[in-house]
C-alpha cells in the first residue's frame, strides 16, 4: 500500500509543520503584547493643581508624622548639581526631630561611602531625550523634561526631577542618617522613600459635611456629593471610634482624558472595605483643614485574617483560581487571606520586627468606562516587587503590616515615579493611586530562608538586603531611561521583565559570594547540625526553584548575563547593558513575559518551599464609581477561557525534567515492558530474539519520525492540552475527570488508528486490540501527572513505540501503539 503510506508519512509532516507554526503564533502573540502600552500607561491624568499647604505646620491632635524625617525634593539648578561630585537635591523639610528644622531647605547627597559611590558610577546618567522619549512625551506621558541636556544625573536628582513639578515628598530613612545642622546638610546612606504626605490619622468617615459646596465633578448622576467630609476620630484612651469629629477636605480629582476618576470621595462612608476605618494622609491647608492626599483601608493591615487556608493542594488551588475568583462581584470589597502550607489553622505567628517579601500584581478596569486592550480578550496588568515589616500602630499601639513598594515603573501618564515608595503612595494617593480603579494583590511572603540574615563567621549575607540593592539599581535606570529619557515597555523591557531580571541577578549575587568566599563553604561544613545550615540550604534549594523558573530552558538571556555581575556592585565601573530586544531574549525569558503567569508561578515556588503568604485583595476600593468595574489580570488571551488554558498547559509542560523526573520515566518503560510481556501477543520466546538481533527493521530517521510522531504530538494532544497541569493544584475530582476524558479519547484514537494503518490487519477482540494503548495511556497519564513534563513523558511515550515495535517485529503481529 505505498500510496497509503505516503499519505501518512505526509500527515505526520503536517502535524509536526502545523506544531511550528502554533508555537510562532504563540510567540507572537506574546511579543505583539509587549509592543503595545500596557494598560497602567494609557488613559491621561491631568492632576488637580495642588492646595496651598505651608511647609512649617506641626501635627494637630489626633495625628502623628508619617515618619520622622520627611520633606519635598526640590530639583537644584543645573550647573549647581554638576558642579558638585556628589549626586545632591534640596530638601525642604517637613518633619524633623529638631523642630527649628522643618520649613527649613537643606541640602540632601549620599554619605561618601564605597557602597555608594560604586551604586552612583553604576546608575549615574547624562539624559539626552531620543525620538522615543519625544514620542511618548506626545501621547501625555510624564518624561524628566527638566532633566534634558544634562551631562550627569544621579538618583536623587533623578527621583525629584521626573515630575514637571517640585511636589516628590519623601520619608528619610533613620538608619545611617547624618544630620549636619551647621551647614544645613542631611546626608544618607539608603534611598528616600516616596509618600503622600506627612502626616496621617486613623478616621471613620461618617459622610459628606453639606455645610460645604457640592463638587464640580463626580462619576455619577449631578448633584455631587461635597468634597468635604465628616470625620471621626480614634480613640486611644477607648480604642474605639469615640474621638473629635472633624471635618476634612477629601477631594474629587476630575476625570482623565480617559473619563475615568482616578478616585471619588463618593458615598465613602458606604465602603466595605473602609467600615472598620480608614488612614487618612496629609496636611494642614492654609486655612486650617486637613487636606487628605492618600487613604488606606486600616482592616487591610491588621494582624487578623478574614481567612486561613492550609495544606499545600488547598493553596496552591487558592493562588491560580481562589485569588481572582469572581472579581468583577467584589467590586469595592477587601480581603486578608493567610495561606500556609502545613499546620494548624491558627492566626498568623507574626511578630513585630518580622520582614517580609512583597509581590504585587494590579488587574485591569472594565465597564462602561473601561480602558483599551492591548491584546483582544487579555489583561495585562502590572507586577513589582516590595518588602514589608511588622512595625507598631501609633495609633491602637498593636502591631500591623506595612509595605513599601520597590515599583520599577515604566513613565507614564499619572506621575508615578519608579523607585521605593509606600502603599499608601502608590495604591492610596487621590491623585495617580490605584485603590479605587484597579483590583490589587499583595502577597506578603515571609520565608525564613528568605529573610534570615546569615553570619559565617566575619561574613554576612543579607539575601532581602541583596534583592533590594539589585531593584534599586534596576529602579534608578529606569527614571532616566537609561539616559535616554524614556522607560518604554517593549517586548524585552518591562515592569515584570526587569523586576524579574533584578531577582536572577540576586540568585547570581549569592553565588559569587559562595565561590568568592571559601569561608562560608568552610563555615557550613563545620556547622553540618547548626539551624542556620540548614537554612541555607532551604535558600540554595529555592535560589534553583526560583531560577529555573526565570531561565526554563536553562539558559540565561545574554543581556541578563552581561549585566548580572555589574549590577551586584562586583564591576562597579562598568555600565549595565540594556536590555536588548531580540527574540532570543524573548524566548528565554517567556515566563516572566505576562505578569498574572509570573505572579502566580513564583508564589507557587514560594509556598513548596515552605513559606507562609498573606493575601491582601483590593477591588476599586474608596468612594462608589458605577461606571467602572474591576477585571482581574489573565493570562495572554485569558478572556477567552480555552485558549489561555491551553498556552499556560504548554507553557508549563515545556519545562525540562529534572533527574528525578527521568528516573521516573525509566520506572513507567519498566512497567510498560512488563505489562506487554503479560499479554499473551507478546511471548517471553521474543527477548532471546530482540536481544540477539538487536532493532529490528528500524532506521534512524523512522526512530526520530517516530520521536516527533506518534510520541510528541500524541503527548502533546492528550496529555498536555487535556490534563490539569500539576501547578494548577485542581481538586481530585477535578483531575479524575478529565483523567478519565484524556484517556477515553486517547482509546476512541487507537482504535481509529488501528482500523485505519494498513500494518495491522482486523483485530479477532477490540478488548485485547486496545490493550497496549490502555497500559500506555495509564501509565503516561501517572508519568505526566509525576514530572509535569512533556519531553519527561514523549520520551516515555517513545520508549514505549520503540519496545511495541521490536515485539511486533520479532513475535506475532501486534497492533502498534500510535
Amino acid at each position: 500500500m505505498p500510496g497509503r503510506s505516503s499519505r501518512n508519512v505526509k500527515n505526520k509532516r503536517g502535524q509536526a509543520w502545523a506544531f511550528a507554526a502554533l508555537a510562532l503564533l504563540s510567540c507572537g502573540l506574546v511579543w505583539l503584547l509587549q509592543l503595545s502600552p500596557t494598560i497602567s500607561q494609557t488613559g491621561l491624568v491631568t492632576p488637580n493643581a495642588p492646595a496651598s499647604y505651608p511647609a512649617q505646620q506641626f501635627p494637630e491632635e489626633n495625628y502623628v508624622p508619617v515618619t520622622t524625617w520627611s520633606g519635598r525634593l526640590v530639583l537644584p539648578a543645573q550647573a549647581a548639581a554638576e558642579a558638585a561630585a556628589m549626586d545632591w537635591v534640596w530638601l525642604e523639610v517637613y518633619t524633623s526631630p529638631e523642630p527649628a528644622l522643618v520649613g527649613q531647605w537643606m541640602r540632601l547627597q549620599w554619605q561618601d561611602t564605597p557602597e555608594n559611590q560604586a551604586y552612583l558610577d553604576t546608575v549615574t546618567r547624562g539624559i539626552e531625550f531620543n525620538e522615543a522619549a519625544i514620542a511618548s512625551l506626545e501621547l501625555g506621558r510624564i518624561h524628566p523634561t527638566r532633566l534634558n541636556g544634562w551631562a550627569q544625573v544621579g538618583p536623587l536628582q533623578s527621583l525629584a526631577g521626573t515630575r514637571p513639578q517640585d511636589n516628590m515628598i519623601v520619608a528619610l530613612p533613620e538608619e545611617g542618617l547624618e544630620l549636619d545642622a551647621a551647614n544645613a546638610v542631611l546626608k544618607i546612606q539608603a534611598i528616600p522613600v516616596q509618600i503622600p504626605e506627612r502626616f496621617y490619622s486613623l478616621v471613620q468617615v461618617l459622610g459628606p459635611d453639606d455645610a460645604y459646596p457640592a463638587a464640580a465633578a463626580c462619576p455619577s448622576q449631578q448633584p455631587c456629593p461635597s468634597e468635604y467630609q465628616r470625620v471621626r476620630h480614634y480613640n486611644p484612651a477607648t480604642q474605639a471610634f469615640d474621638g473629635t469629629v472633624e471635618t476634612v477636605y477629601w477631594p474629587s480629582v476630575a476625570a482623565g482624558e480617559n473619563g475615568i476618576h482616578q478616585s471619588t470621595p463618593q458615598w465613602i462612608a458606604r465602603s466595605p472595605a473602609g467600615a472598620a476605618g480608614w488612614y487618612i494622609y496629609g496636611a494642614q491647608r492654609s486655612d486650617g483643614v486637613f487636606g487628605v492626599t492618600a487613604i488606606a483601608p486600616w482592616s487591610l493591615f491588621q494582624l487578623t485574617p478574614q481567612r486561613i487556608i492550609t495544606g499545600r493542594g488547598e493553596a496552591l488551588n487558592y493562588i491560580n483560581f481562589g485569588n481572582w475568583r469572581h472579581t468583577p462581584e467584589r467590586k469595592g470589597t477587601a480581603q486578608s487571606v493567610f495561606v500556609k502550607p502545613h499546620g494548624p489553622t491558627a492566626l498568623p505567628d507574626w511578630q513585630l520586627g518580622d520582614r517580609f517579601l512583597v509581590i504585587h500584581l494590579f488587574g485591569g478596569i472594565g465597564g462602561d468606562q473601561a480602558e483599551p486592550r492591548s491584546v483582544s480578550g487579555t489583561v495585562t496588568g502590572h507586577y513589582a516587587y516590595g518588602f514589608g515589616e511588622v512595625i507598631l500602630d501609633p495609633f491602637t499601639q498593636t502591631p500591623r503590616l506595612q509595605i513599601i513598594y520597590d515599583q520599577v515603573y515604566s513613565h507614564n501618564p499619572q506621575g508615578i515615579v519608579s523607585g521605593r515608595t509606600l502603599w499608601a503612595e502608590y495604591a492610596g494617593n487621590l491623585q495617580r493611586g490605584w485603590l479605587g480603579t484597579r483590583p490589587i494583590s499583595d502577597v506578603l511572603v515571609k520565608i525564613p530562608s528568605l529573610s534570615h540574615v546569615y553570619k559565617f563567621g566575619e561574613i554576612a549575607l543579607n539575601p532581602l538586603a541583596t534583592f533590594q540593592r539589585e531593584l534599586r539599581v534596576m529602579m534608578a535606570r529606569y527614571r532616566t531611561g537609561d539616559g535616554t529619557g524614556a522607560a518604554i515597555v517593549t517586548p524585552a523591557q518591562s515592569c515584570v521583565q526587569d523586576s524579574s531580571q533584578a531577582l536572577y541577578e540576586t540568585i547570581q549575587a549569592i553565588k559569587n559570594q559562595v565561590t568568592a568566599q571559601p569561608e562560608i563553604s568552610t563555615w557550613l561544613e563545620n556547622h553540618p547540625d547548626d539551624p542556620q545550615t540548614a537554612l541555607f540550604q532551604d535558600l540554595i534549594a529555592l535560589g534553583q526553584s526560583v531560577q529555573r523558573e526565570l531561565v526554563p530552558l536553562g539558559i540565561a538571556r545574554p543581556d541578563w548575563q552581561d549585566s548580572a555581575q555589574n549590577l551586584v556592585g562586583i564591576e562597579s565601573g562598568d555600565r549595565p547593558a540594556r536590555n536588548v530586544n531580540t527574540p532570543i531574549n524573548n524566548l528565554l525569558s517567556w515566563r516572566t513575559v505576562i505578569p498574572r503567569v509570573a505572579y502566580d508561578n513564583v508564589t507557587a515556588i514560594l509556598l513548596n518551599h515552605g513559606a507562609e503568604l498573606w493575601f491582601l485583595r483590593t477591588n476599586q476600593v474608596g468612594g462608589a464609581n458605577p461606571t467602572i468595574v474591576p477585571l482581574a489580570p489573565t493570562a495572554l488571551l485569558g478572556d477567552f477561557v480555552v485558549v489561555p488554558t491551553a498556552f499556560s498547559r504548554v507553557i508549563e509542560a515545556w519545562r525540562w525534567p529534572r533527574w528525578r523526573d527521568w528516573g521516573l520515566v525509566l520506572v513507567g518503560l519498566g512497567v510498560f515492558a512488563l505489562t506487554q510481556l503479560i499479554d499473551s501477543h507478546a511471548p517471553l520466546a521474543a527477548m532471546p530474539r530482540l536481544l540477539s538481533q538487536g532493532l529490528a527493521d528500524l532506521s534512524v530517521k523512522q526512530a526520530l519520525l517516530g520521536l516527533l510522531a506518534p510520541a510528541l504530538l500524541q503527548e502533546l494532544m492528550f496529555r498536555v492540552l487535556l490534563l490539569p497541569h500539576p501547578t494548577e493544584a485542581v481538586r481530585l475530582w477535578t483531575g479524575l475527570i478529565w483523567s478519565g476524558v484524556s484517556l477515553g479519547l486517547f482509546l476512541g484514537y487507537c482504535r481509529w488508528r488501528s482500523r485505519r494503518c494498513p500494518a495491522s490487519p482486523p483485530q479477532k477482540a477490540p478488548t485485547f486490540d486496545l490493550y497496549p494503548c490502555l497500559c500506555l495511556g495509564i501509565v503516561a497519564m501517572v508519568v505526566y501527572f509525576s514530572t509535569g513534563s512533556l519531553w519527561a513523558v514523549t520520551t516515555f511515550h517513545w520508549g514505549a513505540w520503540l519496545w511495541q515495535r521490536q515485539l511486533a517485529a520479532l513475535a506475532e503481529p501486534q497492533p502498534q501503539v500510535l
